[in-house]
């Protein structure tokens, strides 16, 4: 059952991942309604990231070269100086001055090509604009109501709306519109705003190190021994996640041609060679490599390619990318594997691949098992695997389901921190101007203390509102880098022994449905049944040399797969789950109590707000 190699195939993999909706919402609409995505709906995950469809036409795909008309919501302007208005706002976002790139780097997007309303919403506050035109720039000109971020376009469009309201008349009620501002693009200045400062961190999104580093135990359950036969190679993988090489995969936003996307890939203990930048493409020949000289291992999938693929498909592709290489180069015997090696050093990547022969020797043709290996296997090892192959199916679906969800969890949140940022923009608005609608404000101009005293107290809560949108952007964060990363490699993993498993008599029926074939061609004669009959005879020739070649390499085979499952699948499905849960729980925690924190802070300075 375990003397072929493993199949590349498979079901495909559901991995529904968030995708907002991009549509712009009329600014006159209901403030209120599809601020929550709907569960039911297109927003929790009907796109499928690893499937091969088509990615849906979103307009907030991240683009440094160029702009396209439509990737900006803007509705038609008047002719200026013989140049459509729109032209020239087209211009002002495709090609931004350095204040606008620059303030967008410091605001350090958790996603490329967006930024949060909360990250707005606090840059913007330094403008010294009135609360309701950073309410008007913010929502009513930008983002539709079920949208948590802003795109790079929408942002640099958000600067210049505050740039054009800057230079208006003190005291005058500016019109706030991409009319006016397509109308004024020529004569517009540059925004005044700082960055103010970000809270302080009260929870850190873990890396993957952290996720998989414990806390000391005192009672003991982290050194309880298991079962092992003995092994001292099970012994060696003992504490293998404190010791984890970590890569990182991120994005190169040049491309290379049209369509060649490359990676910059960086080891933290192969720091000499720095970091390297490799297609998608190169990954594909490294997991080609792999599966050649390892059949037997325990080697993940990669993420599928997709034609025109938007940014959330590339963030998700990015991601797959980096489980696969984290999962290789930690893995007990591929991590010493000399092309694995020169996938992560070689800075000429393709100039050594086409001077370099590399073998793709299966390395049962060089490796030779002692005795004590060979007596190592269990008697029962088909029963072991048997057995998890029998259960291995309903894990992997429940997995896949926690994926599932969790993303849902994710964009629920997600929502709530963007209507928390709204809260607190609709607070400050109304802070500012109730005071403004006191009857003692005529005609002295002045309100009265309650009024005045009112409006500051509704000024507090908008703050602790910007505060709870924070911790819930800070949350999201950690939730996305971190518990629901560890969730897909607990599934890669589940994914790879699946893959590893390949059954024998699969490839001995494929031999006898073609014998059959065969016999009936030789028994009917119909014209050039010679040709097909030999054809026939060859492939079968190969196949029935393959069962042979793997029944003479059984005994190595059958260590591998002991190997595979008692040191590599065993110890990594254990610490991971458990480190995994306990990184959720801990964090989950934190951020509950910096939540409540807020609360009880702002219920202290509530009480010296006045009631009549």
């Amino acid at each position: 059952m375990f003397n072929a190699p493993r199949r590349m195939g498979g079901p495909p993999l559901a991995s529904s991942a968030f995708l907002t909706s991009s549509s712009m919402g009329d600014a006159h609409s209901d403030p209120l309604a599809s601020s929550m995505p709907n569960p039911s709906g297109g927003s929790y995950g009907d796109v499928d990231p690893w499937s091969s469809a088509p990615s849906p036409v979103r307009p907030d795909t991240p683009k440094r070269d160029s702009i396209d008309e439509e990737d900006v919501p803007i509705r038609p302007a008047p002719i200026v100086q013989g140049v459509t208005a729109r032209e020239g706002l087209n211009e002002l976002i495709s090609d931004p001055p350095t204040l606008y790139l620059s303030l967008l780097d410091q605001l350090d997007p958790s996603t490329p090509g967006q930024v949060s309303l909360s990250s707005v919403h606090r840059l913007l506050s330094t403008s010294n604009l009135p609360a309701v035109i950073i309410e008007k720039v913010v929502i009513v000109n930008l983002t539709s109501h079920d949208r948590s971020s802003l795109t790079r376009q929408e942002f640099f469009c958000a600067l210049a709306l505050v740039a054009m309201a800057q230079s208006s008349s003190p005291g005058s009620d500016p019109d706030i519109s991409i009319e006016r501002l397509s109308a004024s693009i020529g004569k517009l200045q540059l925004p005044k705003l700082s960055m103010a400062p970000r809270p302080p961190e009260t929870y850190m999104a873990p890396s993957l190190d952290d996720t998989w580093d414990p806390a000391p135990v005192q009672n003991g359950s982290e050194t309880g021994k298991y079962s092992s036969n003995g092994s001292e190679e099970v012994d060696m993988e003992r504490g293998y996640w404190k010791k984890l090489e970590t890569v990182e995969v991120g994005l190169i936003t040049e491309k290379e041609g049209w369509f060649l996307q490359k990676y910059k890939i960086e080891s933290d203990k192969r720091a000499a060679a720095g970091s390297v930048s490799r297609r998608y493409s190169d990954f594909v020949w490294l997991l080609d490599c792999l599966v050649k000289r390892y059949p037997f291992r325990l080697l993940p999938s990669l993420p599928p390619k997709r034609i025109g693929p938007d940014a959330g498909f590339l963030e998700q592709r990015r991601r797959g990318l980096r489980r696969f290489i984290n999962m290789v180069v930690n893995h007990p015997v591929t991590r010493d594997d000399g092309a694995l090696n020169v996938f992560l050093t070689e800075p000429q990547f393709e100039a050594w691949r086409k001077r370099t022969k590399v073998s793709t020797e299966e390395e049962s043709a060089s490796k030779k098992l002692n005795t004590a290996q060979e007596m190592g296997i269990p008697a029962d090892l088909d029963e072991k695997l048997g057995m998890l192959r029998d259960h291995l199916p309903a894990v992997l679906a429940s997995y896949q389901k926690f994926v599932t969800l969790a993303e849902r969890s994710l964009a629920r949140l997600q929502a709530a921190s963007a209507d928390a940022s709204r809260i607190a923009l609709s607070l400050h608005t109304v802070a500012e101007e109730m005071p403004r609608c006191c009857f003692r404000a005529v005609p002295s101009g002045q309100a009265c203390s309650l009024c005045g005293r009112v409006g500051r107290g509704l000024a507090e809560v908008g703050e602790s509102w910007s505060r709870v949108a924070e911790e819930g952007e800070k949350r999201a964060t950690a939730m996305l880098l971190g518990s629901i990363e560890a969730l897909k490699t607990q599934r890669d993993l589940y994914l790879a022994f699946r893959d590893l498993f390949d059954n024998v008599d699969a490839l001995r029926k494929k031999v006898e449905t073609r014998q059959k074939k065969l016999e009936t061609t030789r028994s009917t004669q119909k014209p050039g049944w010679e040709v097909e009959a030999d054809k026939l005879v060859s492939a079968s020739d190969v196949d029935n040399s393959t069962i042979s070649s793997l029944l003479s390499r059984r005994v190595f085979i059958r260590a591998c797969m002991w190997y595979e499952l008692a040191v590599v699948f065993h110890s990594r499905q254990a610490a991971q789950t458990t480190l995994g849960w306990r990184e959720l729980a801990r964090g989950q925690a934190e951020a509950d109590r910096a939540v409540v924190g807020i609360w009880e802070v702002l219920g202290e300075r509530l009480k010296s707000m006045p009631v009549e």
